[in-house]
């Protein structure tokens, strides 16, 4: 295929659809080494591949968006531009000169696993890891606070369809 001679939109929609296929693959290999192998699951050597795959993320993004301070809006230009914004509806909210307010609503991780009958997708130390690896990566001053994920019970004053919600600062 000669992809200068492709549409836009084509690849678009094909690039879209590898995304969506790479995410459900991604959370069907997670369940597995979950089942078959939870020692690993909760290794540290595991738990470096999630921060190092959002580090590499962060750091081909960053190429692509020009990034180079680092400072909070460049943060959240990569945010928007990450698998997150992608595959779900993330809200970011600038809180002040050095932070903001990520949340994730309606999370499709959430509703995959009401449907294949696990009650909630536990992310709290991987969605640390992605978010920590990615962030650092553009700026090591980076800090990921988490408000709250699932199964952890939502705060009072936080709307019915925030899945998950974290505080980054510099």
């Amino acid at each position: 295929m000669e992809l200068e001679k492709v549409s836009k939109e084509f690849v678009y929609n094909t690039m879209r659809e590898l995304l969506f296929s790479f995410n459900y693959v991604w959370f069907k290999f997670e369940e597995w080494i979950k089942q078959k192998h939870p020692e690993e699951f909760k290794s540290e050597e595991f738990k470096r591949m999630y921060e190092e795959f959002g580090a590499y993320e962060a750091r081909r993004l960053i190429k692509v968006l020009n990034i180079s301070k680092g400072n909070l809006d460049e943060l959240i230009v990569a945010l928007q531009h990450s698998h997150w914004c992608i595959f779900e509806n993330v809200e970011l909210t600038k809180i002040s000169e050095n932070k903001f307010r990520m949340r994730t609503l309606n999370c499709s991780a959430q509703k995959a696993a009401k449907k294949w009958g696990k009650g909630h997708y536990d992310c709290r130390w991987v969605g640390l890891l992605l978010r920590t690896g990615f962030l650092k990566a553009i700026n090591p001053k980076v800090n990921v606070q988490r408000i709250f994920t699932p199964p952890e019970k939502k705060p009072n004053n936080i709307p019915k369809d925030v899945s998950c919600e974290w505080i980054i600062s510099i």
